[in-house]
C-alpha cells in the first residue's frame, strides 16, 4: 500500500531510520546491541510503518470515511500482535494514535489544531515516536535507570515542533494537520513565529529546572545538552523558514482551499 507523502516502500523505511536516529530511538537499542535488522528492531520499525501508511492515507484524501480506515488500524494492531501483545494491551497502547487520528479529522469539520494548546498537539503528536520508545522501555526495564521514560517530553516536544517546520513545503501539497503551517495560513507569519518562538523558549526554560534538578541521575546530563541542541537549531530553523521562499509558497496550499 502506497500514499502520496509515502510513495515508495523502500523510502519510507529510509526515512524511519532517519527518524529513529533522530529521536535517539537508536541510542536506545545500541545499550542493548540492538542494530538495524536486529528481529527487535524490525518489529518496532514495522510497527512505526504501519502508523506511517494510516498517516500517509489522512494526509492524501480530504473525504475520510471509517471503513476506509479498517485496514490501516489492522495492518497496526496485527504489528504489535505480532510483538506479543493482547487485544486489550494493544487497544490501550494505541489510544494516542486514536487521539492524533481525530485531530487530524477534526480539520474536515474546520475545527482546526491551532485551536489546540500547543503541549496537548505535540504531546499527542509525538504518540508514534513515544508508542515505539515505550515498547523498548518494556523490552529492557533497566534504561529507568539512565533515563527516566517521562524525562524524554521536552525533546519530544521540540523534535516535533522541528518536524513541522522542515516538513512544511512538502506539507502545502497534502492535507497534513500540520499545525505550523495552519498557524502561517490562519495568523500569519509574524504571528506564527513570536508564538512558536515563545513556546519553544518556554518548554526549553522546563526542561532546564528538571535537569538542572535531576543532572546526577543516570544519563540525564547528556539528555539535557540533546533537547538543549535541539531547541536551538529548532529556533534557527523557524526563524529561516519563515525568511524563506517557502512563504511564497502558501497560497497553493490544499489546507487554505478547505478553510472557511
Amino acid at each position: 500500500m502506497t500514499t502520496k507523502k509515502y510513495p515508495i516502500e523502500a523510502n519510507t523505511k529510509k526515512k524511519i531510520t532517519e527518524l529513529f536516529s533522530y529521536r535517539r530511538l537508536h541510542d536506545l537499542l545500541s545499550i542493548h546491541n540492538k542494530q538495524k535488522n536486529d528481529p527487535f528492531t524490525d518489529q518496532l520499525m514495522q510497527v512505526q510503518y504501519r502508523i506511517y501508511m494510516l498517516d500517509g492515507f489522512l494526509e492524501s484524501q480530504w473525504e475520510i470515511h471509517k471503513p476506509d480506515l479498517k485496514k490501516y488500524w489492522d495492518e497496526i494492531r496485527s504489528s504489535l500482535q505480532q510483538m506479543d501483545f493482547g487485544k486489550n494491551k494493544v487497544k490501550d497502547l494505541l489510544k494516542e494514535i486514536k487521539d492524533y487520528q481525530q485531530i487530524e479529522r477534526n480539520c474536515r469539520k474546520d475545527k482546526w489544531p491551532t485551536k489546540v494548546s500547543f503541549k496537548k498537539f505535540y504531546t499527542i503528536k509525538s504518540c508514534d515516536v513515544r508508542l515505539i520508545r515505550h515498547l523498548i522501555y518494556n523490552s529492557h526495564p533497566d534504561l529507568a535507570s539512565l533515563w527516566n521514560e517521562n524525562a524524554w517530553k521536552y525533546y519530544d516536544l521540540i523534535t516535533e515542533i522541528h518536524d513541522d517546520i522542515e516538513d512544511l513545503e512538502e506539507d502545502i501539497n497534502t492535507y497534513n494537520g500540520n499545525r505550523f503551517l495552519i498557524s502561517l495560513l490562519r495568523k500569519g507569519a509574524e504571528k506564527t513565529r513570536d508564538n512558536y518562538q515563545q513556546y519553544l523558549r518556554k518548554v526549553t526554560e522546563n526542561a532546564q529546572k528538571y535537569f538542572k534538578d535531576n543532572l546526577s541521575k543516570g544519563k540525564n546530563k547528556q539528555l539535557a545538552e540533546w533537547t538543549e541542541s535541539r531547541s536551538i537549531e529548532t529556533i534557527r530553523l523557524l526563524n529561516a523558514k519563515i525568511n524563506s521562499k517557502a512563504m511564497d509558497l502558501l497560497s497553493d496550499a490544499l489546507l487554505l482551499k478547505q478553510m472557511k
